[in-house]
């Protein structure tokens, strides 16, 4: 591979079956200490940060921009819910794509911004010979790249925010975090979009107020809802927002699975609050996002402040970024139908897929900013029922202490890969486990 290591080669080239096969979480890395136990250990290596390449190699296969997608659906039966036609490592319902990636490590904490990348520029990327396509990943990388902190992020490292269980090796010196936020504010209003296209019109109802109609009275009335599609608000936005926060587990997988192919340790986690980590508590500072406190109607609300967004980066579609829901409807309609120019479609007729897809008429537009602006005087937040932005799984990279594995589990604990991880991949530095066999 000329300039890169010779890593790089071996791990493009290991077979997809070998790799999911021989998956592990594997979490000791080097520097870590288990203090008491059966498994009391402690690294006698000093913590040895990931390189440039490697960072970027695993955050490109987690969530990546490869190519402008199919979208192969029928333009009059579907297409509509296409939010653009970015195609990344990763499916995501709608083509939203509004999951961005954070990360930290021995540095400082960064945001990897995808959110105003456009298809094109990725066009070629999968036809490139092998090198100059790591060139472009890497080129990538560095230009989406956004510094937002000096030195590691300063999240959580007790209870509430952290799980018992992750305290003694999450966000250690040398390991690598990554953090994917999901904005479920444009993904949710999408899917409103959705359900009330021609066809679906479904009839949305509270059910912590006795199946009120959520500002959709006059629709129900007039014939434009269909009243016998009802659809319970807590059941759709827990259906919405798990479509979305799935892109978060698929993102884990990629990269733990790219993480076997460089003979890293590390493993998918989910053992924090979201809340803590964005930065809720006086106690951290956590990824700096803002957060606003609901002020909901009656009880049966939560109060408790929700992240909105990071300023100036990555924010929802709704207050304090809008003046109310009816605002935050508009400027994510046009955000997604901007997307729509002919040359970034990948058809060969874009022009008649174009002209057949059906555009959200004034009454949709209009019921859809009254089942939002509905949420968000009810329950002072939207969503209800989900925060506005929301992390449910992290990634931690990290270099593995081999020699804790020798010490308690029979061979096999980690592959050739591990083993000879820093011969193929740091050989200008000195190797830890170089004698081994």
């Amino acid at each position: 591979m000329g300039k890169y290591p010779d890593g790089l080669k071996k791990a493009i080239r290991h077979g997809f079956f070998d790799t999911v096969f021989e998956r592990r979480s594997r979490r000791f890395g080097l520097g870590m200490e288990i203090s008491e136990g059966p498994l009391e250990y402690k690294s006698g290596h000093k913590p040895e940060p990931l390189s440039e390449l490697e960072e970027a190699i695993i955050i490109w296969t987690g969530l990546g921009i490869k190519n402008i997608n199919l979208s192969d659906f029928p333009p009059h039966m579907g297409l509509d819910l296409e939010v653009q036609f970015t195609s990344k490592t990763i499916p995501a319902l709608g083509d939203v794509h509004r999951t961005e990636l954070f990360y930290t490590n021995d540095d400082g904490s960064y945001m990897i911004k995808m959110h105003d990348k456009k298809a094109e520029d990725f066009k070629g990327l999968e036809a490139m010979p092998l090198e100059k396509r790591v060139d472009e990943i890497v080129r990538l990388f560095r230009e989406s790249k956004v510094k937002i902190g000096d030195g590691r992020a300063d999240i959580p490292d007790r209870p509430p925010g952290l799980a018992v269980h992750n305290l003694w090796n999450v966000n250690k010196p040398g390991t690598t975090v990554f953090m994917p936020v999901t904005d479920l504010t444009s993904c949710i209003i999408n899917l409103y979009f959705f359900y009330m296209r021609e066809g679906h019109r479904f009839n949305f109802a509270d059910e912590l107020r006795a199946m009120k109609p959520p500002g959709t009275e006059k629709w129900i009335k007039n014939g434009f809802i269909d009243k016998d599609k009802t659809m319970p608000l807590i059941e759709a936005e827990l259906r919405f927002a798990n479509g979305f926060i799935a892109e978060q587990a698929f993102m884990g997988q990629n990269m733990v699975l790219t993480l076997q192919t460089l003979g890293l340790g590390g493993w998918l986690f989910s053992g924090f609050a979201s809340p803590f980590v964005l930065g809720m508590s006086d106690d951290f500072e956590g990824l700096g996002f803002t957060f606003t406190t609901p002020e909901p109607k009656g009880e049966t609300a939560n109060p408790n402040p929700v992240a909105v967004g990071k300023d100036g980066l990555f924010h929802g579609f709704c207050p304090p970024y809008y003046k109310d829901m009816g605002e935050a409807v508009e400027a994510f309609n046009d955000m997604k139908w901007s997307n729509w120019e002919k040359k970034n479609m990948p058809y060969t007729n874009p022009q008649g897929v174009y002209d057949q897809t059906p555009r959200p008429g004034k009454d949709e537009i209009a019921v859809v900013k009254d089942i939002c602006n509905y949420i968000y005087e009810t329950y002072g937040r939207f969503p209800a029922f989900s925060d506005p932005m929301f992390l449910r799984f992290m990634v931690q990279a990290h270099h593995l202490d081999l020699d804790f594995y020798d010490k308690f589990y029979p061979p096999g604990a980690y592959t050739d890969l591990h083993k000879d991880h820093f011969k193929l991949w740091h050989p200008e530095k000195k190797d830890p486990f170089g004698k081994k066999k």
